[in-house]
Parts: C-alpha cells; sequence; structure tokens
C-alpha cells in the first residue's frame, strides 16, 4: 500500500483540498476574549480584544478616539431643534414658574 492510499478511501470520491491559510487569517479568526480595558469605575470594556488584549478603541499607545462624523451631526441636529422651539419653551417655562408662585 502506497503512503498516500487510505484503507477506507473511495478511488472515485474526490476530497476537496482546503487552502492553506494565512497567518493574518488565523489571527482574525482567533478569540482573544474581552478587552482589558478598564473604566473610570472599573467597567469592562464588551468589545473583544485584538492580540495584545485590548479592542481597537483601547490600544495603549493609540491616540484617544475623535467624536465620529454621526455624533457631531446629531448635536447639530438638536442644536437646530433647540433654536426652532426656544420660543415654545421659554413659554412653558414661564408658565411653570406662575403655576409655582
Amino acid at each position: 500500500m502506497d503512503w498516500d492510499q487510505s484503507v477506507n478511501a473511495d478511488d472515485e470520491i474526490e476530497r476537496p483540498v482546503n487552502p492553506p491559510r494565512s497567518p493574518t487569517a488565523r489571527q482574525e479568526s482567533a478569540s482573544y476574549g474581552p478587552c482589558l480595558y478598564l473604566g473610570p469605575a472599573g467597567q469592562r470594556c464588551s468589545q473583544p480584544a485584538t492580540a495584545n488584549g485590548f479592542c481597537l478603541r483601547h490600544q495603549p499607545d493609540g491616540e484617544a478616539p475623535s467624536l465620529p462624523a454621526r455624533s457631531s451631526r446629531r448635536i447639530a441636529v438638536v442644536m437646530a431643534i433647540l433654536a426652532l422651539l426656544w420660543p415654545v419653551l421659554v413659554d412653558l417655562i414661564r408658565a411653570l414658574i406662575r403655576l409655582f408662585r
């Protein structure tokens, strides 16, 4: 029997050959658990950790993440709504002050 033959193998069935995986693909699929970052009150970050133990947001030598454009857009929308509703809010506050006097 040759070294590449198996006792239970069928000659007619071809088995698919798995391509070799690259080291980066192996790192991406590996699970390193949750991020090791501890917040000011001792709470843990729930994001998945990378190879160094921290998530992408809490890298020890990285910069602090800036506000995404989505957050600044929300702030702008809230400010615009407050500006449009300002007269109504002022009247409501005055009515509440009169009510409690």
